[in-house]
C-alpha cells in the first residue's frame, strides 16, 4: 500500500509528465518535425491560483483545497457559487450577478450563479488585471469519471478555464458507502500536483486540454490511495436514471450507480480499485480526422 506520507514527489511528477506527454502528442501531431519540443520553463515562487467549484463556496472540499494551497504558500483567490450548483456542466448566463465576500478580509467571493459564471467572474472580473497561473476546480464531493464528466460543474469550470487559455485541473474525491469523502487525501494530492505541474511549466495545459483528477475514498481495508495512475476516460455512464410517475403531473428520478462502468485500466475501475486517477480531457469538441470522409459523404448526399 502506498500512503501519502511515504509517497515521493518523483511518483507524482512521473504521472504529471505522462499526462503532459499526451497533451504534447495531441498538440503537435502532424507537424512533420522530428525536432524535440523545447523544454518548458519552470514556474517558480508562490503561484496565483483561482479556486472554483460547483458545491458552493463554503463546501468542505473547496475549504480543504483553499487551506492546503494557502498553507503551501500559494496566493489563492476563491470565486465559487453562493449555493450548490452540482450538475450544471458549462451552463452560464448573461445577466448581472450578485457577488459577495462572505468571509470578510479573505479573498473569497460567492457568486449567485453557476460554476462557469464563477470562473468567469474570477478570470474576467476579480483577477482581470492579474491573470492567475492556474485554475483549480474542486475539490468536488463525489467522483467525476466516465460520462459523468459531461454533466459535472467541477469539470465544466476547468474546461472553461482551459478554453480561455489558462492551465486548469479539476479535482474530485470519491465517496464511501455513507457518502463521505476524504478531503485530507485529496487536498494533499492537489498540492503535490500543483507543485509538479509548476515545475514542468504547466506544459501542454491550456486550450489543448486540462487534467481531471479523482481521489478514492477510504475503505475498511484501505486508509489511503494506493498511488496515482494515468487513465483514459471510461466509456458509458456510472450513474443511470429512470423516471417513475409519482403523481398526476409528477415524475420522480430513480438513480443507480455503477462504480466499475467501462473497462479495466479506464478511470472508473481504477478509482474503484483504490487508485488516484489523472485523465486528460480536451477543452473543446474535436472533429476527428477519422470521421471527415463519413461526414463529407453525408453532405454530398444532402446536396444531391
Amino acid at each position: 500500500m502506498l500512503h501519502h506520507a511515504r509517497r515521493s514527489r518523483t511518483t507524482v511528477s512521473a504521472v504529471v509528465l505522462a499526462c503532459c506527454s499526451l497533451l504534447l502528442a495531441a498538440c503537435s501531431g502532424g507537424s512533420g518535425s522530428d525536432a524535440p519540443p523545447p523544454r518548458p520553463t519552470p514556474v517558480k515562487g508562490p503561484l496565483s491560483i483561482l479556486l472554483v467549484n460547483d458545491d458552493g463556496w463554503d463546501a468542505p472540499g473547496i475549504t480543504a483545497a483553499y487551506d492546503a494551497l494557502t498553507a503551501a504558500g500559494h496566493e489563492v483567490t476563491m470565486v465559487a457559487p453562493a449555493a450548490n450548483q452540482s450538475g450544471r456542466s458549462m451552463a452560464s448566463g448573461v445577466e448581472s450577478l450578485t457577488v459577495t465576500q462572505p468571509d470578510p478580509g479573505q479573498p473569497k467571493y460567492a457568486v449567485d450563479g453557476t460554476p462557469v459564471d464563477s470562473l468567469n467572474v474570477g478570470l474576467f472580473g476579480v483577477l482581470a488585471n492579474d491573470r492567475p497561473d492556474l485554475v483549480v476546480s474542486g475539490i468536488n464531493l463525489g467522483a467525476n469519471v466516465a460520462a459523468n464528466t459531461n454533466y459535472s460543474g467541477t469539470v465544466g469550470a476547468a474546461s472553461a478555464a482551459a478554453e480561455a487559455g489558462v492551465p486548469a485541473v479539476a479535482v474530485s474525491a470519491d465517496t464511501d458507502t455513507d457518502g463521505r469523502a476524504d478531503f485530507a487525501d485529496a487536498s494533499r494530492t492537489v498540492v503535490e500536483l500543483v507543485d509538479s505541474l509548476a515545475a514542468d511549466g504547466f506544459d501542454g495545459l491550456g486550450r489543448a486540454g486540462f487534467l481531471n483528477v479523482n481521489v478514492p475514498a477510504e475503505t475498511a481495508t484501505r486508509k489511503a490511495p494506493r498511488g496515482i495512475r494515468v487513465a483514459r476516460l471510461a466509456a458509458g455512464g456510472p450513474r443511470t436514471v429512470r423516471y417513475e410517475q409519482s403523481g398526476p403531473t409528477t415524475w420522480t428520478p430513480q438513480f443507480t450507480y455503477d462504480p466499475r462502468v467501462g473497462s479495466p485500466s479506464a478511470d472508473a475501475e481504477e478509482l474503484a480499485d483504490g487508485w488516484t486517477t489523472v485523465t486528460w480531457l480536451t477543452a473543446s469538441r474535436v472533429f476527428p480526422d477519422s470521421r471527415r470522409k463519413q461526414v463529407d459523404r453525408l453532405v454530398d448526399q444532402l446536396e444531391e
